[in-house]
């Protein structure tokens, strides 16, 4: 491994340092979290990362997250293996052409490695627009546009649990819903355009995932593990929306596809869109607005976006202010985050040439986290 270089990039939390550093063979935001460590030296300590995963448990900590494809896990480096992604990076999920729920044992190793040793959460997209994707066929699954409860209710409850155990059977840490019933679906995609069949799959979800998935009132549904993150991304606050009666208190993270949203008003509309879509759960004091932004990611498209940064360098550092709320996004993240691993031809950024964009987000999102603690 090549010497570790400091790019001199530093974050304040509770008087500990992250440092954003780079080698030639791993590229990785560094978290010090002690003055003892040294900078120069070839490997990274044992304290160095049990420091990194006690930051990554911080309440109410912005989150970095990447959609992760093209991945094969082989080597500690790249744009394909975990362990490439920079360190700070707090959420990672299994998106792409590869299995996912059949992991490679390369595959399998590399996200244990993020896991463990960076604390990095590692969760699964699904598209489920239908009842039954993705998991081992089953008539039960065979409701085709059914709204009627009898009919349904035993489906989707047997594919949601089908779900979790797929994800603790893989070693995830959660799920993330791909909802996109306008943009992406079609006239069959019943679990994403049925009204009565998403409502009650975001209801099931929310047994085994996200922050009610400790309910005691379970009708005979399994134990739940409990932290497993429960996220929905797509339409929310936008197109078809999340439906006001879901039981969409219980999800950890709203994550929007604000592809191409460079400018405030931009951003300020999206977030907006999100609080409209949970209005009926504020109303009922079921959760406040500004919790509402505060577990909302924006994220941008490097499958388009990876040469210019698009509007994700905004999105880093956007605080939302608008009707009497103001609060900062719970994160910022990208779609594809492998192709901002090679150099963009803009230099390095402080000393690493991978990642450039990622890396500059990273330091936007915890400057702006890190200077509104200290004036609250």
């Amino acid at each position: 491994m090549k010497k570790i270089k400091n790019i001199a990039s530093y974050i304040f939390y509770f008087g500990f340092i992250l440092s954003l550093q780079s080698c030639k063979d791993w590229t990785e935001v560094e978290s010090i979290t002690d003055k003892s460590v040294d900078l120069d030296a070839t490997i990274k300590t044992d304290e160095y990362f049990a420091s990194l995963r006690e930051w990554k448990k911080t309440p109410g900590l912005p989150q970095i997250f990447v959609w992760f494809d093209n991945w094969n896990g082989v080597a500690p480096t790249g744009e394909n293996s975990l362990r490439g992604l920079p360190d700070s990076v707090t959420i990672a999920s299994n998106w792409g052409g590869h299995p996912k729920f059949d992991l490679s044992p390369e595959r399998k190793a590399d996200m244990e490695y993020v896991q463990k040793v960076k604390g990095t959460k590692v969760v699964v997209t699904l598209f489920s627009a239908k009842v039954g994707d993705d998991m081992p066929e089953d008539p039960i699954y065979n409701i085709g546009n059914s709204s009627d409860p009898a009919v349904i209710r035993p489906a989707i409850r047997k594919y949601a649990e089908a779900i979790y155990d797929a994800v603790v059977a893989t070693g995830y840490d959660g799920f993330d819903w791909d909802y996109e019933p306008i943009y992406a679906g079609n006239a069959t995609n019943y679990l994403w355009r049925n009204i009565a069949q998403r409502t009650m799959f975001v209801e099931e979800l929310g047994y085994y995932f996200g922050r009610g998935s400790q309910r005691t009132e379970r009708d005979g549904r399994k134990p739940a593990i409990p932290g497993l993150l429960y996220i929905i991304d797509g339409e929310i606050g936008i197109g078809d929306g999340m439906d006001k009666n879901w039981e969409s208190q219980y999800v950890d993270y709203y994550v929007l596809q604000a592809y191409g949203s460079t400018t405030i008003a931009n951003h300020t509309s999206r977030v907006l869109g999100v609080i409209n879509d949970m209005s009926d759960h504020i109303a009922a004091g079921r959760i406040t607005a500004e919790e509402v932004v505060s577990r909302t990611i924006m994220t941008e498209n490097f499958e388009s976006y990876a040469n210019t940064g698009g509007g994700f360098l905004s999105m880093s550092s956007f605080v939302y202010n608008n009707l009497g709320v103001e609060h900062q996004i719970g994160g910022s993240g990208l779609y594809r985050s492998g192709f901002d691993y090679l150099p963009k031809g803009k230099g390095d950024y402080d000393g690493s040439p991978e990642y450039y964009f990622l890396r500059r987000g990273i330091t936007n999102l915890y400057k702006v986290y890190n200077e509104r603690k200290v004036l609250n």
